[in-house]
């Protein structure tokens, strides 16, 4: 039986060496329900579309249920670790969402860019590729999927409801930006010996992230990295440009 103060049980599984597997249906539930909201989105836009206080209701309703997902997961780690690297926020999801709240309230395009190449690949990769430690018997399960459901939605809200579309100089501003941020990250993890983006040059971290070696090992496998981005970067312009052209 599970009690409330096992149900927020916020521990890393990384720390304590304790994982509980999804089943099936924990897996996939939320992929189905992100896909369905997706599909209604679109196909109900004109409905926020055309109603402004509507829209603007929503986004505060979800803004500030992303904020709370958010700021929870940073204050349940610090109420077990304190002052510690796992509650720095410096994931790619965790970045992106930071970002995805403050477009939700100001909607501002050069942010909007940057959440929609760097969150709607962090969040789908998350979900398909979920690194929990918790089942649904626990608070973090919950917190993951849904913040990262809302995540994935949250560009394509002001895409199919604002008619944000990313121009080639806003993509191109874009990847630069996660360029820095990655290049950041990676000089930060070698120093602190952290995990962040999974970017790594300290060749002992294959031995944590074994999958790491099926792609050449540590520098090589941030090769395949740099070109997977690249590949993404294009071809999701490419792809929203052509949707946007055939619409028009």
């Amino acid at each position: 039986m599970i009690t409330l103060a096992d149900f927020f049980t916020y521990t890393s599984h990384y720390r304590t060496g304790v994982y509980h597997d999804l089943n099936t249906f924990e897996w996939l539930f939320p992929i189905f329900v992100l896909f369905a909201l997706i599909y209604f989105l679109f196909k109900y836009k004109d409905i926020f579309k055309n109603n402004k206080l509507l829209d603007k209701r929503l986004r505060i309703s979800i803004g500030l249920a992303f904020i709370i997902l958010y700021l929870s997961h940073y204050l349940l780690r610090y109420a077990i670790y304190g002052y510690d690297t796992l509650i720095l926020p410096f994931q790619l999801c965790s970045i992106s969402m930071f970002l995805a709240i403050i477009l939700i309230f100001t909607k501002n395009r050069t942010i909007y860019t940057f959440v929609l190449f760097t969150g709607v690949a962090g969040g789908l990769l998350s979900l398909f590729v979920p690194i929990i430690g918790y089942d649904s018997n626990y608070y973090r399960y919950y917190q993951y999927m849904l913040a990262h459901g809302i995540l994935i939605l949250t560009p394509l809200y002001f895409m199919a409801v604002h008619g944000f579309y990313p121009s080639k100089r806003e993509t191109i501003y874009a990847y630069i930006m996660a360029q820095v941020a990655a290049k950041f990250m990676l000089v930060f993890n070698y120093f602190m010996g952290t995990d962040f983006m999974f970017l790594f040059l300290d060749p002992n971290k294959a031995n944590k992230f074994p999958i790491i070696n099926n792609f050449g090992g540590i520098p090589l496998y941030l090769i395949w990295i740099e070109l997977v981005t690249i590949v993404w970067f294009v071809l999701t312009y490419l792809g929203i440009t052509f949707l946007k052209n055939k619409r028009n």
